[in-house]
């Protein structure tokens, strides 16, 4: 018998509406990843009541979320907003606690060069937050972002602790043109790698900072290889389909073709 396979897309919570719900549904998503959960939902009755009514429509349609993008402002590694940060995202963890999502990602920010004060402040957080998924029986993921390979060894292996993973974005690899390629970094971070984002990138061009995503297949991750390799090392996680394009039509027809090719991989 096939295993299923946990596949859904990156929604706003203000794009939740049960026409689009439909559409996704009829892909055949079987879940989701929500983001941009921000006092409007948290705070007081009626933030729980959007909450609810939010959760309500996804459930209705087989979409309930297991993974949070998680909302704040500049990440955790400057010392500058680092303590409301933290804060912040453990609001939102509690929020995804109530609704059974497993799966926190949160993009940490830049490590600066040697400033050894800030790396450590750095761990120390991340030792809480690991401690505070556990308790809560989640995972509290690193987003792919600039952070280099080796680096991202060194922080797994100082923290230690089973709930602190990495969530594998390959087009954020090109993206931020990372030293190693994806393929590389899939076979290092393998053991702490517990969600992915599918989508797909190539490097920046001669002169620009940053590379550009692509429609899924068509970049320059080997993308088709990272999944048939995932998928043979027994990943059981969330696979979430993610195109940064303006919601509308070309939006659409790159995620109905995203998810073929997913199925026709294997998820």
């Amino acid at each position: 018998m096939t295993k299923s396979h946990s596949l859904g897309t990156l929604l706003r919570m203000t794009n939740i509406t049960e026409e689009y719900m439909s559409f996704l549904r009829g892909l055949g998503m079987n879940s989701s990843q929500v983001c941009r959960v921000t006092d409007e939902y948290l705070c007081g009755e009626e933030g729980f009541q959007r909450s609810e009514a939010v959760i309500r429509l996804l459930e209705k349609y087989g979409l309930s979320p297991n993974s949070l993008f998680t909302t704040y402002n500049k990440g955790i590694i400057a010392l500058k907003n680092r303590a409301e940060n933290l804060v912040s995202i453990c609001r939102q963890m509690n929020w995804a606690k109530r609704y059974g999502i497993q799966y926190i990602l949160c993009h940490v920010g830049d490590l600066p060069e040697n400033d050894e004060e800030c790396y450590n402040g750095f761990i120390a957080s991340l030792r809480q937050l690991a401690a505070f998924a556990a308790e809560n029986q989640q995972y509290f993921l690193i987003e792919t972002g600039s952070i280099p390979l080796e680096w991202l060894l060194k922080i797994f292996t100082e923290v230690n602790n089973p709930h602190l993973g990495y969530n594998f974005d390959p087009a954020n690899v090109m993206y931020y043109n990372l030293p190693d390629s994806p393929d590389k970094m899939l076979d290092e971070l393998g053991p702490w790698i517990k969600a992915i984002h599918c989508k797909d990138g190539v490097r920046p061009a001669p002169g620009a900072q940053f590379g550009k995503e692509t429609i899924l297949g068509e970049g320059a991750t080997g993308f088709a290889g990272l999944i048939t390799k995932l998928l043979k090392n027994g990943f059981d996680g969330p696979f979430i389909i993610e195109r940064e394009i303006p919601i509308g039509p070309e939006q659409r027809r790159d995620i109905s073709n995203a998810v073929q090719l997913l199925k026709s991989l294997g998820v």
